[in-house]
């Protein structure tokens, strides 16, 4: 197995869900706050969340042969 392939293992999709819903609150305290820094901090947090959930995606079907959808999807190759 291939150090990228495991890294994806080890972050779970729940915890970049639960960094993005993280960030959201924050953003919207700093919003009730009215204090841009704490809005600025929740949106680095959900733009970091979404960062992670794409290297993790790439991260775990880089190098795969096969296509994870069944045959009969219409959108399978």
């Amino acid at each position: 197995m291939r150090p990228s392939v495991l890294a994806a293992d080890v972050l779970p999709a729940a915890a970049v869900l639960a960094l993005m819903a993280l960030g959201i609150l924050i953003a919207i305290a700093g919003h009730i706050a009215a204090n841009a820094r704490v809005v600025g901090l929740g949106l680095a947090l959900v733009f970091l969340a979404t960062a992670l959930m794409v290297l993790g995606g790439f991260a775990a079907y880089e190098g795969g042969e096969t296509d994870p959808r069944p045959s009969d999807s219409p959108f399978s190759r």
